[in-house]
Protein backbone atom coordinates (compact mmCIF):
# COMPACT_ATOMS: atom_id res chain seq x y z
CA UNK A 1 0.00 0.00 0.00
CA UNK A 2 2.87 2.43 0.93
CA UNK A 3 4.20 1.88 -2.43
CA UNK A 4 1.64 2.60 -4.14
CA UNK A 5 0.97 6.09 -2.00
CA UNK A 6 4.21 6.72 -3.24
CA UNK A 7 3.90 5.94 -6.68
CA UNK A 8 0.87 8.10 -7.07
CA UNK A 9 2.39 11.10 -5.48
CA UNK A 10 6.02 10.77 -7.35
CA UNK A 11 3.12 11.06 -10.49
CA UNK A 12 1.33 14.07 -9.07
CA UNK A 13 4.47 15.24 -8.55
CA UNK A 14 5.59 14.73 -12.09
CA UNK A 15 2.71 16.33 -13.87
CA UNK A 16 2.55 19.54 -11.66
CA UNK A 17 6.17 20.40 -12.59
CA UNK A 18 5.51 19.20 -16.51
CA UNK A 19 2.50 22.01 -15.97
CA UNK A 20 4.31 24.65 -14.45
CA UNK A 21 7.31 24.38 -17.11
CA UNK A 22 8.67 26.58 -19.88
CA UNK A 23 8.89 25.64 -22.91
CA UNK A 24 11.99 26.66 -25.40
CA UNK A 25 11.17 29.97 -26.70
CA UNK A 26 10.27 30.27 -29.62
CA UNK A 27 13.14 30.98 -32.89
CA UNK A 28 12.63 34.61 -34.14
CA UNK A 29 13.51 33.15 -37.86
CA UNK A 30 14.20 29.34 -39.36
CA UNK A 31 15.49 29.13 -42.84
CA UNK A 32 13.50 26.18 -44.45
CA UNK A 33 14.59 25.90 -47.98
CA UNK A 34 16.79 27.70 -50.53
CA UNK A 35 16.56 26.10 -54.18
CA UNK A 36 17.14 27.53 -57.39
CA UNK A 37 17.55 31.55 -56.27
CA UNK A 38 14.09 31.25 -53.77
CA UNK A 39 14.68 31.32 -49.85
CA UNK A 40 12.10 30.18 -47.91
CA UNK A 41 11.80 30.91 -44.47
CA UNK A 42 9.47 31.62 -41.29
CA UNK A 43 9.83 33.97 -38.79
CA UNK A 44 8.19 34.62 -35.20
CA UNK A 45 4.70 35.68 -34.97
CA UNK A 46 6.22 38.39 -33.20
CA UNK A 47 7.23 40.21 -37.06
CA UNK A 48 3.98 40.03 -38.43
CA UNK A 49 3.10 43.52 -39.97
CA UNK A 50 6.71 44.43 -39.99
CA UNK A 51 9.01 44.57 -42.97
CA UNK A 52 11.07 42.34 -45.32
CA UNK A 53 13.87 44.32 -46.66
CA UNK A 54 17.12 43.18 -48.68
CA UNK A 55 20.08 44.62 -49.22
CA UNK A 56 23.18 44.45 -51.08
CA UNK A 57 26.64 43.44 -49.90
CA UNK A 58 27.51 47.34 -50.01
CA UNK A 59 24.32 47.43 -47.30
CA UNK A 60 22.71 49.48 -50.03
CA UNK A 61 18.83 49.22 -49.60
CA UNK A 62 17.65 47.27 -52.71
CA UNK A 63 13.91 45.85 -52.09
CA UNK A 64 11.06 45.86 -49.07
CA UNK A 65 7.63 44.78 -48.52
CA UNK A 66 5.29 44.01 -46.01
CA UNK A 67 5.43 40.46 -44.10
CA UNK A 68 1.87 39.29 -44.34
CA UNK A 69 2.72 35.97 -43.05
CA UNK A 70 5.36 33.94 -40.64
CA UNK A 71 6.06 31.73 -43.90
CA UNK A 72 7.57 34.23 -46.57
CA UNK A 73 9.46 33.54 -50.05
CA UNK A 74 11.76 35.68 -51.22
CA UNK A 75 12.94 35.30 -55.10
CA UNK A 76 16.55 36.21 -56.47
CA UNK A 77 16.47 35.58 -60.05
CA UNK A 78 16.36 38.47 -61.72
CA UNK A 79 18.86 40.02 -58.85
CA UNK A 80 22.71 40.08 -60.13
CA UNK A 81 25.25 37.53 -58.08
CA UNK A 82 26.46 38.52 -54.81
CA UNK A 83 25.74 38.38 -51.18
CA UNK A 84 22.62 40.09 -49.67
CA UNK A 85 21.39 40.77 -46.61
CA UNK A 86 17.45 39.78 -45.78
CA UNK A 87 16.11 41.27 -42.47
CA UNK A 88 13.07 41.54 -41.08
CA UNK A 89 11.86 44.16 -38.67
CA UNK A 90 8.66 45.48 -37.01
CA UNK A 91 9.44 48.08 -34.41
CA UNK A 92 12.38 47.19 -31.83
CA UNK A 93 12.25 43.75 -33.06
CA UNK A 94 15.20 42.73 -36.11
CA UNK A 95 16.32 39.73 -37.26
CA UNK A 96 18.55 39.46 -40.44
CA UNK A 97 20.50 36.37 -42.29
CA UNK A 98 22.94 36.33 -45.32
CA UNK A 99 22.10 35.34 -48.76
CA UNK A 100 24.59 34.22 -51.03
CA UNK A 101 23.21 34.16 -54.46
CA UNK A 102 24.60 31.84 -57.20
Amino acid sequence: MKKIIFLVGVLILVLVTAAYSKGKPPKDFTLLSVKKQAVYFKVNKAFLGGKVEVYDANENFLEGEDLAHTHTMLYFEEIPKGVYTVRVKKGDLCTEFKYNNI
